[in-house]
């Protein structure tokens, strides 16, 4: 019974040790994955923001700007 016991706690620790690895990593690169947003009439050059929002120069939407 005590050997169950033990068998059963080693087991689920490496599957929370599993689990919490693949959220870190799911974490990680969610935020490599940062969007940047610019003028679509490039009122300001190659200048971007990291928000959605309105261009200040034009009152555009910004857009995505793809990498």
């Amino acid at each position: 019974m005590k050997k169950y016991i033990l068998v059963s706690t080693l087991v689920m620790g490496m599957f929370g040790a599993i689990a919490s690895t693949s959220q870190a990593t799911q974490k990680a690169a969610k935020e490599n994955k940062k969007e940047e947003y610019a003028c679509p009439m490039k009122c300001e050059g190659k200048k971007t923001y990291s928000k959605k929002g309105k261009c200040p120069a034009c009152t555009m939407d910004l857009k995505v700007v793809k990498k």
